[in-house]
């Protein structure tokens, strides 16, 4: 095959190394053999078509034992019989005799392999075994695996393919490269209407070998991506998905996630609220923002995002958005939509409204969103200047034309709507800020409108709340900041703590003693004494005033409240004595765990308790969780769930994205409570939890209570779940 354009080298293109190199055999092959090549439609006969649609120059081997020739080429018997150089294989033959063909390529010193052919992990037990036998044969000789139970993956900017299905007449070329675990998916992209410009498609199947984490650590190295989508069922490798998605916000390439299959693993073993709260599911999430990934949740979404990032000049400088419209209805359904997409419309301010103002008629309602009226449609300086004033704003970091273009518009209307585009498109270039069009409706714009979006390098986004949440994803990924640099725990603290929990080999430390482990960490808590009888509990209770909270400590019980071990409010010696003894006759009738003994507590008079937890999740490590406590907290689930650590400044981001920081700003006239200790807490038992990932599962501060304003918050609660083996 020839084309005008010459393959770079396999190994000159690439500046990447170790795993990178691997991939590249895969993604930039030089000679590629199609085993189970045909000339009937299917795999065989699609790979051809493949290499034709892209222009592929290497060589090509065709391997059918049934046929001498095919397309006018000689035919090989098997790849041994190849006599020369192999980089890639595409294999479309049944699941039993992909581990031959494998076998086969290693002694070609081939690189890698693309494997159409499922019955693999998709197929059962027998199945997943093949697909161990086969990452293990890969595994071993450095060969680089696209699937199995893939259609392949397609890599337009160096022309080349290892693809087997068929491809629409015309794929749209650019600077988007997709990676998607599922074939039916990738196809939805190849030939959707939305025409996305696509340098990559890889569709990954199974991963048995190379996974999303590898084509990212290629993609992010090559020049022809500016930005990535991928589909993900499952996320393989995340440590270094995680590292790789850093890497691509390090040097500005936006990476595009749509994730399905949101597992709920790893919750079985949790002990504690914290874990219940804070499953799989969430820990992805948490995930996926912490490494500076832009998460989207349909494929609609994902298709405006990646038209938007990919098609928009400039980058927001603030989460800020001035928009405009021609109809007050318009403007309504974008507000209706902002609080689900978290756009924000700052208000105009002084110098943008008097501009404004002077611009438009005297009936004009100024506000942002701004309705232009006729006047705007009519004068082309009125719609330039009012861009213009809007967009100067500081805390306006994009500009957005609201304005529905059907493919139906008569050509007057869509004349007009035109000169409407481009007079706002130049007065947002004089403001230095970028312009995005949006039509409510997801038909496909007017052509004229589509030409001049073009001509002025306007994206034109389909969808309310697509296209809303589409920019506010943007944005913040856009504006966000460079994470605070942590303070490191100091030795000694560490110390302590490994010598503490080195005491708990087979039980869990009672809540007395997780306080007091946390003590370097800055935890504090009420004033306590623990006893052993119900009349050392009585003395207790009069020493440290009344009233007081009673608990009784009971080896290994997380909840005592639920098993009637918690006493509030006692307000005698009486009290706290017959409490006590009715705790112990219980605790030991019950023939459960040994009784520890009792706790006394002063009671605290709080603004608010909240939860503060951490946990270690099996695939994304160690987590931090604030938000509303108490019992119900499983219930309502009021958290804000972080990658563990996180600084004060995150934390109190975190705290604020909840329902229970209005409580804290003082609800119905209580006072306001000391959110900054609350951060500051928050922040600690996220170090603590990073430093004791390896030792310690879970850890939870329930309920957190907190004091007004100034006065701090102390751990009414604590529980810490060592990870050692106390079977």
């Amino acid at each position: 095959m020839r084309s005008k354009v010459r393959v770079p080298s396999a190994r000159s293109a690439s500046r990447s190394t170790g795993a990178c190199m691997k991939t590249d055999r895969l993604l930039r092959p030089r000679s590629i053999a199609i085993v189970g090549a045909s000339d009937t439609v299917g795999p065989g006969f699609n790979a051809w078509k493949a290499l034709e649609h892209v222009g592929f120059e290497g060589q090509v081997h065709l391997v059918n034992p049934n046929k001498p020739e095919l397309f006018g080429r000689k035919t090989y018997a098997s790849l041994n019989d190849i006599d020369s150089d192999v980089d890639a294989v595409f294999v479309a033959v049944a699941a039993h005799r992909v581990l031959e063909v494998a076998d086969q390529a290693i002694a070609r010193n081939a690189g890698a392999l693309a494997i159409m052919s499922s019955g693999f992990s998709d197929a059962g037990d027998e199945g997943t075994a093949l697909q161990q036998a086969l990452a293990e044969r890969a595994n071993a000789h450095q060969l680089a695996v696209c699937g199995p139970n893939c259609l392949g993956l397609l890599n337009f900017s160096a022309r080349s393919a290892l693809f087997g299905t068929s491809l629409p007449d015309r794929v749209e070329r650019g600077n988007i490269a997709a990676v998607v675990q599922s074939g039916s998916i990738g196809i939805a992209l190849l030939n959707s209407a939305r025409g996305l410009g696509l340098s990559h498609m890889i569709t990954s199947g199974n991963e048995a070998v190379t996974t999303t984490a590898d084509y990212l650590e290629a993609l992010i190295e090559d020049d022809a991506v500016k930005t990535i989508i991928i589909f993900a069922e499952q996320i393989r490798k995340p440590a270094k998905f995680m590292e790789m998605v850093k890497r691509a916000r390090s040097v500005g390439k936006p990476v595009i996630v749509l994730k399905s299959g949101r597992s709920e693993r790893g919750q079985a073993a949790v002990m504690a609220h914290t874990g219940a709260v804070a499953g799989s599911v969430e820990a992805c999430d948490a995930a996926l923002a912490a490494s500076g990934a832009i998460q989207v949740f349909t494929l609609d979404e994902l298709l405006e995002t990646a038209a938007l990032v990919s098609q928009l000049r400039g980058r927001p400088t603030a989460t800020g958005v001035g928009a405009m419209s021609l109809s007050g209805g318009e403007i309504a359904l974008a507000l209706d939509a902002i609080d689900d997409a978290g756009v924000a419309f700052p208000p105009l301010g002084k110098a943008a409204e008097e501009t404004i103002g002077g611009l438009m008629p005297e009936y004009a309602h100024l506000s942002n969103p701004l309705d232009l009226t006729w006047a705007g449609l009519y004068d082309a300086n009125v719609a330039e200047g009012c861009a213009r004033a809007l967009g100067s704003q500081p805390d306006v970091g994009s500009l957005l034309l609201l304005q529905d273009a059907p493919t139906g518009l008569g050509a007057q209307q869509a004349g007009r709507y035109a000169t409407l585009l481009q007079a706002v498109a130049r007065g947002a270039e004089a403001a230095g800020k970028p312009l995005i069009a949006l039509s409510n409706l997801s038909d496909d714009p007017h052509p004229e409108l589509k030409r001049a979006a073009q001509s002025v390098g306007v994206p034109y986004l389909r969808g309310t709340r697509e296209a809303l949440s589409a920019l506010a994803r943007y944005s913040r990924w856009a504006t966000h900041p460079a994470p605070a640099p942590l303070p490191t725990t100091p030795a000694k603290v560490l110390t302590e703590v490994n010598a503490a929990l080195d005491q708990y080999q087979t039980r869990m430390p009672a809540e007395h003693e997780a306080r007091d482990m946390l003590t370097g960490y800055g935890v504090t808590g009420p004033e306590e004494r623990f006893v052993q009888t119900a009349q050392e509990a009585a003395d207790a209770a009069g020493a440290i005033g009344f009233p007081v909270v009673l608990k009784c400590m009971v080896v290994d019980m997380v909840h005592k409240s639920d098993a009637g071990f918690v006493r509030l409010k006692l307000a005698t010696p009486e009290a706290v004595r017959d409490a006590a003894e009715d705790m112990l006759t219980r605790a030991r009738a019950a023939g459960g765990g040994a009784v520890l003994g009792l706790l006394v507590q002063k009671m605290a008079a709080p603004v608010a308790e909240i939860l503060v937890g951490a946990r270690v999740d099996p695939d994304f490590g160690p987590l931090i969780v604030v938000g509303a406590g108490g019992i119900h907290v499983e219930l309502y689930k009021d958290v804000a769930i972080r990658i563990a650590p996180i600084s004060e400044t995150e934390a109190l981001a975190a705290l604020e994205s909840t329902k229970a920081a209005r409580i804290l700003d003082g609800f119905r006239g209580s006072p306001p409570a000391d959110k900054a200790a609350v951060a500051r807490m928050v922040s600690n038992l996220s170090r603590f939890i990073a430093d004791f990932a390896d030792r310690v599962k879970e850890v939870e501060i329930n309920p957190l209570a907190v004091f007004e304003d100034g006065k701090g918050c102390a751990a009414l609660d604590c529980v810490i779940v060592p990870s050692t083996d106390r079977s």
